[in-house]
């Protein structure tokens, strides 16, 4: 009958032996947690710190983090022990689990917290604001949901999303300032992030910096190589700085990867009309040099069957994809609407391309 006694008794030397494992500054921190006096408990955690025989013990700066600081939301300080605590032994077991994923889950937990107050007010403001500009009213309150995304990099600084709505709140507030510091700070911490790299470009490209723009913009299509608004800008860059070919190459790119998808079509659609375009503008500008003087000017109507024909070839390919779009979103008007005028334009550059061919068979 004396052995549930004798096991008893080993639990328990057992249990003195744990105790006597931790100094008397960390014993009291964690007695103070439980007794929710905070303040006490902050004094002996930064105690047990410098206790030599907690050097390596990452229970205490973890616990200062988790029971001290985030219930207060001091991130910045909790962030401080998280780190120190991973720096001592991310590899220290705690309730069976290792050190560093309770970091991470206490990072997540807090962020998650922090961030929906921010989103839930910075999503009322911009629904409020109906695409007008910003009250005081919405004003303060973007900048509150500012101040909760900026505290929400602190908490987990690798966490992205903080950063482009915070980017968001500085651009509704038309605060230049502030959106390159937290774009700058954004790329530091998240230097492959797609939405990121995009919103750098799209400063950049404000800033009529095309070139590190057009950079940005092909980096965050290699990150984001399904997202249809990167491969937007991309496009619309490479179009603005002359190199259309590239705009196409990256919208087929798109287009193979999302099949399904009818903006892809249709911007691929409107490339190609916009070339189409451009290439009639042309040969419309030589057939009028050419038939300018008395004699007609061969070498210049050569030149404008050319173009006429580079035309011909797009407006053939936007309709191609234009169909598409249709196929895919038969209510889509922007597409339809395109088809006539690609159509009607048809018309126009056919008489010219007949007149072209006829003048330069006459001529040989």
């Amino acid at each position: 009958m004396r052995k549930p006694f004798t096991l008893l008794a080993i639990a328990a030397a057992v249990a003195l032996i744990g105790l006597a494992c931790e100094s008397q500054e960390f014993v009291s921190a964690k007695m103070y947690v439980q007794q929710a006096d905070l303040d006490q408990a902050e004094e002996f955690f930064l105690k047990a710190l410098d206790v030599p025989a907690e050097a390596e013990n990452a229970h205490v700066p973890f616990l200062l983090a988790r029971d001290v600081y985030a219930p207060q939301r001091r991130y910045a300080e909790m962030s401080q022990m998280l780190e120190e605590a991973l720096r001592r032994n991310p590899a220290q077991k705690f309730n069976g689990v290792s050190m560093d994923k309770h970091v991470t889950n206490l990072r997540r937990n807090e962020w998650v917290k922090v961030y929906r107050l921010g989103a839930d007010l910075y999503n009322r403001i911009i629904e409020d604001m109906g695409g007008e500009a910003p009250d005081e009213e919405q004003r303060d309150g973007l900048l509150q949901a500012a101040s909760r995304f900026e505290t929400a990099t602190q908490i987990s600084p690798s966490e992205s999303s903080a950063y482009t709505n915070l980017v968001y709140c500085y651009r509704h507030l038309r605060d230049k300032e502030g959106e390159l510091a937290a774009i700058e700070l954004a790329l530091k911490m998240n230097p492959d992030d797609g939405m990121i790299l995009l919103l750098a470009g799209e400063q950049a490209w404000s800033d009529e910096q095309h070139d590190e723009a057009l950079a940005l913009y092909e980096r965050a299509h290699e990150a984001l190589p399904d997202d249809i608004g990167v491969m937007q800008r991309l496009a619309n860059a490479y179009i603005s700085t002359g190199n259309p070919q590239a705009a196409i190459e990256a919208l087929e790119d798109t287009q193979r990867r999302s099949p399904k998808e009818p903006d892809v079509f249709y911007n691929i659609g409107l490339l190609y009309i916009n070339i189409g375009n451009d290439a009639l503008d042309r040969g419309q500008a030589a057939y009028q040099q050419a038939i300018a003087s008395q004699e007609v000017d061969y070498e210049q109507m050569a030149l404008a069957a050319i173009a006429l024909g580079e035309a011909q070839t797009s407006y053939s390919e936007a309709l191609y994809f234009m169909d598409n779009t249709l196929a895919l979103n038969p209510d889509d008007l922007a597409a339809t609407t395109a088809i006539k005028n690609v159509q009607d334009t048809k018309k126009i550059l056919i008489t010219l391309q007949r007149s072209a061919k006829e003048m330069l068979r006459q001529a040989k």
